[in-house]
């Protein structure tokens, strides 16, 4: 058996390094975790992005259209991200011919149905950045829903739609 420095057998580190990148890419390859115990598998994302903005622009947005497939409605009760200072739900509505950005709050996903946050309408304000986003970054966002409970879903940042 060869050994490292004479004190931990080759093949005990060829085994931490393997179950270390098996549960990595296990983590790493979802793009919604869930958080808690509740049914969220009828809760789903599609098409997660965060806009980039010029590096002295200090906040964005986000945009996903999240689907539910229960025969139940479901309500989007708050967002937020350890990485980020602040962000919420917002609407873009045109009042008395201006165009406003409104909070959203407990917004309805339909049972069978979808809420898209797309430019123009419901975003993801995202305020308060502390360091400018790169097209490389990629944000964790935490959706907590009332009966799907927590739901964390990864954000890439880039130019434009995907």
């Amino acid at each position: 058996m060869l050994f490292i420095r004479n004190t931990i057998p080759l093949t005990l580190i060829r085994s931490v390094v393997t179950t270390f990148f098996a549960v990595f890419v296990l983590v790493t390859s979802s793009s919604a975790i869930a958080e808690d115990k509740k049914n969220n598998d009828h809760i789903t994302f599609e098409k997660p992005w965060i806009r980039l903005l010029p590096p002295t622009v200090m906040h964005t947005a986000g945009y996903v259209t999240i689907k539910n497939s229960a025969d139940m409605n479901d309500r989007l009760l708050d967002v937020w991200s350890p990485t980020i200072n602040s962000m919420s739900v917002h609407q873009t509505k045109e009042v008395d011919g201006v165009f406003k950005m409104l909070a959203a709050e407990n917004l309805v996903i339909p049972k069978k149905g979808e809420l898209t946050m797309q430019p123009g309408g419901y975003h993801i304000m995202i305020m308060g950045l502390d360091t400018p986003l790169t097209e490389a970054s990629k944000i964790t966002i935490c959706f907590e829903f009332e009966k799907a409970g927590i739901v964390h879903v990864v954000f890439p940042v880039q130019k434009s739609a995907p």
